[in-house]
């Protein structure tokens, strides 16, 4: 029987081998594409309001939110001052980066477009961010380090057409790239579930059970019709404790291959549910990028 410091070490071994084996490259470009498509819709959302939550005439002109943060983050803000010129330059970044991380060109550059757009809106009105923004942030951070366009790339189309000799095998015509990005977004999927159970279980409301109950009466959230049986008591227990199965099961579950595909559709299922109930802005489609991460390609 093995020593519990030599099970330590196999463990290490096994996960120092998971990180650093290279892996297929399509899921990473499928959630490049996803992710970059929903961060140009977010673009076309934001677009008309820019002006009323960014700009020095806006709803929190410069003196109110000198008085709100302390310092100063990089951003474009940094580069222009309290200026409306803040607002065309993020509106450009993410317009760039959101084509350029769809269509595969230079994705490592539109990764950073998207990421320095997004932490510029960010820090200039904390108040109109929701989840989804952070996942636009920590999404476009970790692709500026990835090799995303081993696949779905345009630029990788060019390059096999200018360059046919240095072109991969096409019997197998998909090079595999280091996993450590891939790996940390799988890992922060998991952490977001974890964190967000977590946290519900502290509220008094999630533990007897009336939490979504009360939700689903808000009607300022409200995106369409909910039946009237889905407000009864008995089914405000189920979804409130079925919601912390879900999000607490889901960082243990996911891992176990047998589960993994059942488990994500669980999760398509509850987040489009909640996308139907809730008007959250895109967060339930931007957390779906994150499940192409885990789809296990079949080979070419």
């Amino acid at each position: 029987m093995k020593s519990p410091w030599d099970m330590i070490a196999g463990a290490a071994v096994a996960f120092d081998r998971w990180v650093k084996d290279p892996v297929d490259p399509r899921p990473l470009a499928w959630f490049r594409c996803w992710f970059g498509l929903l961060s140009l819709v977010n673009l076309w959302l934001l677009w008309p309001d820019m002006s009323m939550w960014l700009s020095n005439d806006g709803v929190l002109p410069p003196n109110v939110h000198r008085d709100m943060v302390s310092g100063t983050r990089l951003s474009v803000f940094m580069l222009t001052g309290y200026s409306d010129m803040a607002i065309g330059l993020i509106r450009g970044l993410s317009l760039v980066g959101g084509l350029g991380l769809v269509l595969g060109v230079f994705p490592r550059c539109a990764a950073a477009c998207v990421w320095l757009a997004a932490v510029s809106y960010a820090w200039r009105n904390m108040d109109i961010l929701h989840s989804g923004d952070n996942l636009i942030r920590i999404g476009a951070f970790f692709l500026i380090f990835a090799r995303s366009d081993g696949a779905l790339s345009l630029s990788r189309g060019v390059s096999r057409w200018l360059f046919p000799r240095a072109a991969p095998d096409p019997v197998t015509p998909y090079e595999p790239v280091p996993a450590w990005p891939q790996r940390i977004l799988q890992l922060q999927l998991c952490i977001i579930y974890l964190a967000a159970g977590i946290w519900k279980t502290m509220g008094p409301t999630w533990r007897n059970g009336t939490a979504v109950g009360l939700v689903l009466q808000l009607g300022e959230f409200q995106r369409f019709p909910i039946p009237d049986f889905f407000l009864t008591p008995l089914m405000s227990q189920v979804f409130t404790y079925g919601t912390l199965a879900f999000e607490l099961g889901f960082p243990v579950l996911i891992w176990i291959p047998r589960l993994r595909l059942p488990v994500l559709l669980a999760g398509l299922a509850f987040h489009a549910g909640l996308d139907w109930v809730m008007n959250v802005q895109l967060f339930q489609w931007q957390i779906t990028a994150y499940y192409l991460l885990w789809l296990k390609p079949r080979r070419s």
